[in-house]
């Protein structure tokens, strides 16, 4: 059994779940882990260009390459919530059989990453969202978040909704994903939004990471220099250490 699974959750569609899944698994990687990664919704997949989708970026990062299959289970070309793409697609969404792919990846790594499609509430099925998968799955999770203004309020909701229905958090990322000219009044937003959320949250807290120019450019590249940010780094060390405490 793989010592930690871990979902990778975000207050949003759009925050930089992706790049923070991949930033921690190139640094579990070379740390010698074994790692595994799932991706098992996602919507918008160009049936022609599959490796420029978050999958096939993601995918492309283990060693060995998986497979798409393997990683996406539910690839849908409609950008749409999940279940609108799956009723379009008349593909069906069925969340157990999420629940044994997962566990049987789990077997054969020692770290386990499944990023999430949108937000907890996003529906995947009829009256079945991504926070109910979360807790079929039985997964503590990682909460990636935002630093611009309204970061504080998104993320708090996020860690108060897995909370409530006992939903272990490992800790949440903030992402500073600007890919314009920060202004000072953004630079106050982004230390107060910081600062609120480390008072406010009852979890270890890391970031700013900072955005990488090099991502729009070269996704293979930016993400590779983004796994030697400090903070990514503190993050996998904390992900290692909880794993000792909860053996």
């Amino acid at each position: 059994m793989s010592k930690q699974s871990i979902f990778i959750t975000g207050t949003d569609t759009g925050v930089g779940k992706t790049t923070i899944t991949a930033a921690l698994l190139l640094v579990l990687q070379q740390r010698g882990q074994s790692v595994g990664v799932l991706k098992p919704i996602e919507t918008g997949v160009d049936g022609k260009k599959p490796d420029y989708s978050d999958t096939g970026r993601l995918r492309n990062l283990c060693s060995p390459a998986l497979s798409f299959d393997s990683v996406c289970l539910y690839g849908f070309p409609q950008p749409l919530a999940p279940l609108e793409a799956a009723r379009q697609t008349k593909v069906p969404i069925d969340p157990s059989r999420i629940q044994l792919h997962v566990a049987s990846l789990a077997q054969h790594y020692s770290y386990l990453l499944i990023e999430g499609a949108g937000g907890l509430f996003t529906p995947i099925a009829p009256k079945y969202t991504m926070r109910d998968l979360i807790t079929l799955c039985n997964l503590p999770c990682l909460i990636v978040g935002h630093t611009a203004l309204g970061g504080v309020n998104h993320c708090l909701l996020t860690l108060h909704a897995l909370q409530q229905v006992r939903i272990g958090v490992v800790g949440i990322v903030l992402n500073a994903h600007y890919s314009q000219t920060i202004t000072p009044i953004m630079h106050e937003q982004q230390d107060s939004t910081v600062a609120l959320i480390r008072e406010w949250s009852s979890v270890p807290v890391f970031g700013p990471i900072p955005f990488t120019k090099r991502i729009e450019t070269n996704w293979k590249e930016g993400v590779t220099a983004l796994s030697k940010d400090q903070e990514i780094q503190r993050l996998a060390t904390h992900l290692s250490q909880t794993e000792q405490e909860i053996a």
